[in-house]
């Protein structure tokens, strides 16, 4: 049987283990390259300003997505991909009202829409015109005139 002790030691030990975990995780999504800090929220959009439903992630590009990790979860899996084929940039803005407060200095955010659904993206602008450039990339071979 633990005593009281021994179990307070085991909870501790677990406890630490989970805290660590998060940024094991974000490490081990950015190894290798390819990979930035970015905020997103799907659809519908509430009103320019408002900061409900902004979630933190990593983003890792891949040929024709980019997989959206939650940074504070303990799934492996990416929460979604977002597909190069029928992703369009629909506008740019700075970051207003309280999305100040919820968003890192210096972002700023696209509007965008994936599928025909709304979705915003909030990042540095290092790392938006790096995305910029891979959403009008095509891949060798791939028929442009084929992109939406």
């Amino acid at each position: 049987m633990l005593s009281a002790v021994e179990v307070l030691a085991v909870v501790f030990v677990v406890i630490c283990l989970a805290v660590a975990f998060i940024p094991m995780r974000r490490h081990l999504i950015r190894r290798g390259g390819g990979a930035f800090d970015c905020a997103v929220r799907f659809g519908p959009v509430p009103a320019p300003g408002d900061a409900t439903g902004w979630s933190f992630a990593v983003g890792r590009y891949r040929d024709l997505t980019v997989d959206l990790y939650r940074v504070f979860s303990y799934n492996p899996r990416p929460r979604t991909s977002l597909a190069r084929r029928g992703f369009d940039v629909v506008g740019r803005r700075d970051a207003a009202g309280e999305e100040t407060r919820t968003l890192l200095p210096g972002w700023a955010v696209l509007e965008c829409s994936a599928g025909g659904k709304a979705v915003e993206l909030a990042m540095s602008t290092e790392s938006m015109m790096a995305f910029l450039t891979w959403v009008e990339a095509a891949p060798p071979g791939w028929d442009i005139s084929r992109v939406s």
